[in-house]
């Protein structure tokens, strides 16, 4: 899983220049800005920090008001989703349920 992480964030970080939003700002450092922070959570396999992070991912063209560029607004969301899902699944699936103590 953290090979996808890895990949995803690189993508991130050149979606602006391949994409054409780099002269958005907010876009632009929001993307390399959070595709190196990825980058680094694949690396080290912090799953909890790219959950919060992929978060950020998805809602940031709302909040920070670049939304209305498709490329930006959908590389957020895909990429967002995608490692939010993930990470998700990894962090809240990894817990074994309890087993039942007996009287």
């Amino acid at each position: 899983m953290y090979w996808t992480i890895i990949i995803l964030s690189i993508l991130l970080g050149f979606a602006p220049f391949v994409l054409g939003f780099s002269g958005i700002g907010a876009a632009l450092w929001n993307s390399l800005i959070l595709g190196i922070a990825l980058l680094v959570t694949g690396i080290v396999k912090w799953y909890k920090a790219a959950f919060v992070l992929g978060v950020w991912v998805f809602v940031a063209p709302f909040i920070l008001g670049y939304s209305s560029n498709p490329g930006a607004l959908w590389t957020s969301l895909v990429i967002g989703a995608v490692i939010a899902v993930w990470t998700g699944i990894k962090w809240f699936g990894a817990k074994t349920p309890q087993s039942a103590v007996a009287h």
